[in-house]
């Protein structure tokens, strides 16, 4: 198992970070591949939030699993094929964001008779997740993980502290 470093934004309204800029690109992508789906369709067919989950996972990757208990929230992201140093995690009071990105390059000889032919491979495979949690998250405390190709961030939940209405550990 193999820690991955958190990048946490104590702020929910900090939005500063290059990685919220790429979120809402991507977001304003996800917006015009759902109205293509839906226009295809001729409007009337009432599949409007199928259209946006299928342009959600085109555009963003595979799917996610949200655990909730009473003290967290343990987010599953798969990861295969990734090392640790493509992933890169952000945690505010209300989200966690995944990024990873990975380059794949490969080349080969088709044989020794033709060894001008080759063939070459690069591939680019980015990942971004989203999760906007329904409960604020203790961001300190915030912790990322990645063991067989499978990503596991646990997000304590924190509760308001009746004195200062300020979110604390739970």
């Amino acid at each position: 198992m193999t820690d991955i470093k958190v990048e946490k934004v104590p702020s929910g309204e900090d939005r500063s970070l290059p990685v919220f800029a790429e979120v809402e690109r991507l977001l304003e992508q996800v917006r015009k591949e759902a109205f293509e789906l839906f226009a295809g369709r001729g409007y009337g067919e009432g599949r409007a939030l199928d259209d946006w989950l299928a342009a959600e996972k085109l555009i963003f990757g595979p799917d996610t699993e949200t655990i909730e208990t009473d003290e967290e929230y343990e987010i599953r992201v798969p990861l295969e094929g990734f090392k640790p140093a493509d992933i890169r995690v952000t945690a505010t009071p209300h989200e966690v964001i995944v990024k990873a990105a990975a380059t794949v390059e490969d080349a080969e000889t088709a044989s020794p008779e033709m060894a001008d032919v080759r063939r070459s491979r690069i591939a680019s495979t980015d990942v971004y997740r989203r999760v906007e949690l329904p409960s604020d998250i203790f961001v300190e405390s915030v912790s990322a993980t990645l063991k067989r190709g499978l990503l596991k961030v646990v997000a304590p939940k924190a509760k308001p502290s009746s004195a200062l209405g300020v979110p604390i550990a739970a």
